[in-house]
């Protein structure tokens, strides 16, 4: 099958969208990326990419076309930017790449706006279109501050809608946004399936070594935002930081970082450790640091209704979780009895809670973890969906 995979952010940013096209290479498919520079998340082009450079690249099999982007840096007004430039350059492009694709396969992360190239491509040559959506818009940007009855919330409505609409089949990375999107303008009748995130192979096949020391280790990894309510750990370490037996290890960089390092020096916690952003191979080790694995959301219909794509890899390392989380991600670790679950932002609780775990706790935990995965969110299983779908769809047309 040859496929146009569009998406703004690719390697050698860290994104799940890269193992997925290197894995469909990989299972003998003809893989075009049409992506633009990378710049996250420090927000910054990489100096590698600047100056016209490395426009076109193979990387593991797969073919690599960037359009021009403007650098989301870390303020709204270069956000904004960048939300529109690589849509409008990658436009451009479209009339340069093959026309016989069998399928255009768009990545949806934020902004939505990516998919536009995907769409006008699959317009002028008549090529189903198949979105993965993993970031749910409009919804999305009431964490990043924007009102529900603001002007720019109901204008995102009617664009999110109408992309939306034009995807001949939409599979979205968690149930609840199914029905989220049918409640759109005009999105009733598009085709939602749901398929599941899943964790790389460095996961599933990551030997667990058992840590043990004197101190109850705790792992945060991912992106560090508004949404991921980060300034509950500090909350916590800040309860229990007489207690030299907690650590608090935080993995991840993003638009929230410097704050949550602020409040953790304001507090003068020397049991929070700021690793920053690390690569995907180093990832394992950081994991083997664990006992207890971290997920914290806020309290918001975006939050409640996505499962962050880090709790699939903190199961299938087979490692127990504690969820500060309402909502779907707090159903799952409840049904699949892999941790412990916590409303969100109640910190207290949070701290109460570790004081009393167990190691038998931990060690059941984390096999029903691993167990539920292999049941549910193996990669195997997330690429039987993904290739028999674009396979039907590509007969239709």
């Amino acid at each position: 099958m040859k496929i146009l995979l569009v998406s703004q952010r690719y390697w050698p940013e860290n994104f799940r969208i890269t193992d997925i096209a290197e894995t469909l290479v990989k299972l003998g498919n003809d893989v075009t990326v049409l992506t633009g520079l990378p710049n996250y998340p420090k927000g910054y082009i990489f100096d590698e990419y600047k100056h016209n450079k490395n426009r076109i690249q193979i990387h593991n099999g797969v073919k690599i076309i960037r359009a021009k982007e403007i650098g989301r840096r870390n303020n709204i007004f270069f956000r904004f930017l960048n939300y529109y430039s690589f849509p409008y350059y990658a436009n451009k492009l479209i009339k340069k790449l093959d026309k016989d694709f069998d399928i255009v396969l768009i990545n949806e992360l934020s902004p939505i706006m990516c998919a536009r190239p995907g769409i006008k491509y699959a317009k002028k040559y008549h090529t189903p279109i198949l979105m993965y959506e993993m970031d749910l818009w409009p919804e999305s940007l009431l964490a990043g501050g924007i009102k529900k009855n603001s002007i720019l919330y109901k204008h995102y409505k009617k664009v999110s809608a109408k992309i939306y609409s034009s995807c001949d089949k939409i599979l979205v990375s968690t149930k609840e946004h199914i029905d989220y999107i049918h409640n759109l303008p005009n999105c009733k009748d598009v085709d939602i399936e749901y398929l599941p995130q899943y964790a790389e192979d460095i996961f599933e096949k990551m030997e667990i070594v058992d840590n043990k020391n004197n101190t109850v280790d705790l792992l945060f990894a991912g992106n560090i935002g508004k949404a991921q309510s980060l300034d509950t750990i500090i909350n916590v370490a800040n309860l229990v930081k007489n207690n030299k037996k907690y650590q608090f290890h935080i993995v991840g960089d993003g638009s929230e970082l410097n704050n949550i390092k602020d409040m953790a020096n304001k507090f003068k916690l020397d049991n929070v450790i700021f690793y920053g952003s690390k690569p995907l191979s180093e990832m394992p080790s950081y994991y083997n640091l664990a006992d207890l694995m971290i997920v914290t959301l806020e309290d918001s219909l975006y939050a409640n209704m996505t499962i962050p794509g880090k709790v699939q890899t903190y199961m299938a390392v087979g490692k127990p979780i504690i969820a500060c989380a309402n909502g779907a991600t707090a159903n799952l670790i409840n049904e699949s009895k892999s941790g412990f679950v916590i409303n969100s932002k109640d910190y207290k609780t949070f701290a109460k809670t570790i004081e009393n775990i167990s190691d038998d706790d931990l060690k059941l935990m984390g096999i029903n973890s691993r167990k539920y995965y292999d049941l549910h969110f193996c990669k195997d299983k997330f690429f039987t969906k993904l290739i028999n779908t674009m396979d039907k769809m590509r007969n239709k047309f």
